[in-house]
């Protein structure tokens, strides 16, 4: 069984390392984070490994993952060089979306091999996803033979691994941000304008995700352009007036609903004219300088 350690044990860590340990994939030995506090918290919850306050009080494992913040990543690896806590031959490992394997390059003179997995699911509920993470997806990228290991670890945790190039990472994170972050942004602002139109919070709530799982539920059986309903794919160009007037000063929904507006216009089926006369509004209405957020 290989021995790994974390390093930045926090939620997408932490959860990880307890599916390595309850499914008997790994054995956990050291993990660290900011403070010892935050380290025994993880441990506590992987329920195995040991909780150290230094890097140099790490043991010598097979893998070492580094689960800290994308600014921390090549840092820490240096770090793990220069203090030369890592074993030959051993694996260096991040869970980055945006960042390639390349910023472990360090490792190399250490004579380990280096990889980058990154699970692409929303880790705000650790529990939650230790019990739901059968079938999650999992770019993967690095040297070939430690490819082949992360998989073999990954698959046997429920992950299904997607090879992806390094060059095409930050694109790639790009969409995961645009499918999961956003889909919260859009959430909190149809709630905002559905509370300005006098609709109390609550039951705005209600509508905003009633209406979002309704095209989740669609985009199961149909393509996009079949899921699309509104006023955008009736061709309704008086009515898509009418809402860009109604946010007044309000910038940032106007600016949201004429982007989003505009990136809906390929789904649709019009007409060049049609389409003009869309682009135009859209265009015109979106605002181009700066704008604060109040």
């Amino acid at each position: 069984m290989l021995t790994v350690n974390f390093i930045g044990c926090g939620r997408l860590g932490r959860t990880i390392a307890k599916l390595f340990h309850i499914n008997h994939i790994a054995e956990i030995k050291g993990v660290i984070n900011s403070t010892l506090e935050s380290s025994l918290d993880a441990v506590a919850f992987i329920g195995h490994g040991t909780a150290v306050k230094t890097l140099s009080e790490l043991p010598t494992v097979d893998v070492t993952f580094i689960t800290t913040s994308d600014d921390r990543i090549e840092e820490i690896c240096q770090q793990l060089v220069s203090l030369n806590l890592l074993k030959p031959s051993s694996i260096v490992v991040h869970c980055s979306g945006a960042l390639s394997s390349d910023i472990l390059l360090a490792a190399k003179t250490a004579k380990c091999s280096i990889a980058s997995v990154h699970p692409i699911r929303s880790f705000a509920n650790p529990k939650e996803i230790v019990n739901t993470f059968q079938g999650t997806f999992c770019s993967l990228e690095g040297d070939e033979e430690t490819k082949l290991i992360m998989a073999r670890l990954f698959e046997a945790i429920g992950g299904i691994m997607l090879v992806i190039h390094k060059e095409n990472k930050k694109r790639y994170h790009a969409a995961t941000v645009i499918a999961n972050n956003y889909l919260v942004t859009l959430h909190y602002h149809a709630v905002q304008n559905f509370i300005q139109s006098g609709i109390e919070e609550p039951a705005a709530n209600n509508l905003v995700s009633t209406l979002m799982s309704d095209a989740f539920n669609n985009l199961k059986t149909l393509p996009h352009s079949k899921t699309l309903t509104g006023p955008i794919q009736r061709g309704d160009i008086k009515t898509i007036k009418g809402h860009i007037e109604s946010f007044e000063d309000d910038t940032v929904s106007k600016n949201i609903y004429s982007s989003l507006g505009r990136g809906t216009l390929p789904l649709t089926a019009h007409s060049p004219n049609i389409l003009d006369q869309f682009i135009n509004i859209f265009n015109d209405s979106i605002h181009k300088e700066s704008f604060v957020i109040k």
